[in-house]
């Protein structure tokens, strides 16, 4: 009778494990051998207005359409290998003291390449993760490709369908010219996951804080997705995000949004 209720025990437990890993779940990775693809497409938009006595004197103004492609290989049930690559395609006007400027431009390849690793898979949960990468798309302002490493720390714990969780990453410049960006980024994250198996559907959502050593900018950004799952290894997303409250430097406002779709798909 002992030996099966320890059967019995060990096959719920099982059966728990891998229901928290739908493809869609914050901690989710891909098993030992097996791929993950997630393609997603977004647009942004991100205004910086420069004050001086109460008055704007320069107000900058992103429009971005970012299109990418994340691949993570299982090299065993809890530790995977991680590449993506990304396009951004930009248009970016200025308006100084009265003077428009207008700059289109295809923004070419950023990409990264790291690894993840799953310390914690029961219902408490805890996640590594790293990489490398470079960023034609932030060229410009430093003399060739941005590039950098990151490291991030994501925690939460499952009670019934819901999953709160917080993260941190933290962004190094590397090998940057002296004339390029060499300070550190910041980014906390307290979100709430939940998923419903009946219904097919996911959703994700949270606030966001990042800061950036170089402009001095903090941001305040609310982010949600919601999934539906075609079966249960492809599921498609909608996503968005709003920032509640941005400050820069020089008695700057800054404001921005994002909306966009992702398909997720596990092989």
């Amino acid at each position: 009778m002992l030996k099966q209720a320890l059967l019995i025990a060990g096959a719920l437990s099982l059966t728990t494990s891998a229901y928290a890993l739908e493809l869609t779940n914050p901690f989710y990775g891909p098993s030992k051998g097996t791929v993950a693809s997630t393609t997603s497409y977004s647009f942004a938009t991100k205004t910086a207005k420069q004050k001086d006595a109460g008055a704007v004197v320069q107000r900058d103004k992103d429009y971005d359409h970012l299109l990418t492609e994340s691949l993570s290989y299982g090299l065993t049930d809890s530790v995977s290998l991680d590449a993506s690559v990304s396009n951004t395609w930009q248009k970016r006007s200025e308006n100084f003291l009265g003077n428009r400027y207008t700059d289109k431009d295809d923004r070419n390849i950023d990409w990264t390449l790291g690894a993840t690793w799953n310390i914690l898979t029961g219902p408490t949960k805890l996640q590594v993760s790293a990489d490398y990468g470079q960023k034609e798309s932030n060229s410009h302002d430093n003399h060739g490709a941005y590039k950098y490493v990151d490291a991030g720390v994501k925690l939460g714990h499952t009670i019934g369908i819901y999953t709160p969780y917080l993260a941190g990453t933290v962004e190094r410049p590397l090998f940057q010219s002296k004339f390029g960006d060499h300070h550190a980024k910041y980014e906390g994250k307290a979100g709430v996951y939940a998923y419903c198996p009946r219904a097919d559907v996911a959703v994700d959502t949270g606030v966001r804080v990042n800061y950036d050593d170089t402009a001095k900018e903090t941001a305040y950004t609310y982010d949600l997705e919601v999934s539906y799952f075609l079966t249960d290894n492809v599921a498609v997303s909608a996503f968005g995000s709003y920032m509640l409250d941005g400050k820069a430097k020089n008695s700057t406002d800054v404001y921005g949004k994002s909306a966009g779709l992702r398909l997720r798909a596990a092989f």
